[in-house]
């Protein structure tokens, strides 16, 4: 696999997110799944300093990796990306005279990756976007002040009309949010949809659990990751704890993250009176570390595309409460999914869990873990690659000159 100079064919993989999150703890893992399970001559990653730490901790050092440093995405990229054109027409020219390389993008959100978007379409190339959240800044922002809304509409109406349709192929994590992504590409562009459930490991391999006898002591409940109350709908957590203190359960919740209504939470802990009760926590790189195998994980989340945080818990075989979304239902045994999303539901749904024999719980979950392995995320991976079923990145709808989009 060399071109005509004798340089390496590769998959650059592209990712520009200012923050960390799902979407770079997903990549970290496809590398170090693609590396130890495809026969490939280089993965080259083009990414930011923070973003390359955290995939270096998890995929290691590996001779056909290579890293390329590029900077964050600005904020309202949607309209700013255009100063980022020229740095990265830098970093990515070298890697576009070579013909079959492959350009993977992935994306936090549809605003991620454009200036890179643009310049690969100038070149006549179209590459796959592996979007993490699909959903619309209109509907994350569903009770955001009026201006805010407007220009959610604004970045939206760019977005199906002009981004989409840029990609060769717009992969999602599950099939759930590939039924959603379509109810958006209703404008008539080429791009097409699939999905790619992430791989996710423990420290490389899932933990041996200990099968041990059931707990029953205070229900001890944690919340981890972002703290949003419109997309994690994070005063679930303290609207149960209420609901069950007031019953005179034995309970507490931990929260482990950060985000923009984490000074919401911290006053309405306080005006819920469950401050005693209440332990929050900054955001760590490693939460697990910390979390009891008698924790209840609870997200009562009103939007996921796949929710890597549920997959870790059930890794550590720690117990996993969770609304009714489709996507859970897709993949998680429907004996950790509340009936309903209220309050009552939540609380029937943790005492039922908190009961539950580990033997139970792990026989549970050992049908999830057993299917979503290393080896078939890479499969699935090389498969979507248009190279294994000799399709071309090049633009086929029209000229394919440089300079064209």
């Amino acid at each position: 696999m060399r071109g005509a100079a004798g340089r390496e064919k590769a998959i650059v993989i592209i990712d520009d997110a200012h923050t960390f999150g799902g979407a770079q703890v997903a990549l970290g893992w496809a590398i170090r799944a693609v590396l130890r399970q495809c026969n490939l001559q280089a993965v080259v990653c083009v990414c930011t300093p923070s973003t390359r730490e955290a995939i270096q901790k998890i995929a290691g050092v590996h001779k056909n990796l290579r890293f390329i440093e590029c900077p964050a995405a600005l904020p309202l990229n949607i309209l700013a990306f255009p100063f980022r054109l020229w740095t990265f027409y830098r970093l990515l020219r070298p890697w576009m005279n070579e013909e079959g390389q492959l350009w993977w993008l992935n994306l936090a959100g549809i605003e991620f990756c454009l200036a890179p978007l643009l310049i690969l379409r100038l070149w006549g190339l179209r590459p796959i976007g592996w979007l993490h959240n699909e959903k619309s800044l209109l509907f994350l922002n569903a009770y955001a002040s009026l201006p805010r809304r407007v220009l959610c509409r604004l970045r939206d109406a760019i977005a199906n009309r002009m981004i989409f349709g840029q990609y060769h192929q717009i992969v999602t994590p599950s099939r759930a949010a590939e039924a959603s992504l379509k109810e958006r590409l209703f404008c008539g562009n080429s791009s097409r949809s699939g999905f790619l459930y992430p791989y996710l490991g423990v420290e490389g391999e899932r933990q041996n659990i200990h099968i041990g006898r059931t707990w029953s002591g205070p229900i001890d409940l944690w919340m981890i990751g972002r703290v949003e109350y419109g997309h994690k709908n994070n005063l679930a957590g303290l609207e149960v704890l209420k609901y069950m203190t007031e019953r005179r359960k034995d309970a507490s919740l931990t929260i482990v993250g950060n985000g923009p209504d984490m000074e919401r939470f911290l006053s309405d802990t306080k005006r819920l009176g469950l401050a005693q009760v209440v332990h929050p926590r900054d955001w760590e790189s490693n939460p697990w570390e910390s979390v009891p195998r008698s924790a209840i994980v609870f997200i009562p989340s009103r939007f996921e595309s796949f929710c890597l945080v549920a997959r870790e818990a059930m890794l550590r075989g720690i117990r996993v409460v969770l609304s009714p979304l489709p996507v859970f239902f897709e993949w998680i045994p429907s004996e950790l999914i509340a009936r309903v999303c209220t309050t009552e539901a939540f609380a029937e749904k943790i005492e039922e869990l908190s009961v539950m024999s580990r033997e139970h719980l792990l026989a549970l979950y050992s049908t999830v873990l057993d299917r979503y392995t290393e080896e078939a995320f890479a499969t699935k991976f090389m498969s979507i690659l248009p190279g294994a079923s000799g399709e071309s990145l090049r633009d086929t709808t029209g000229s394919s000159s440089r300079g064209e989009a």
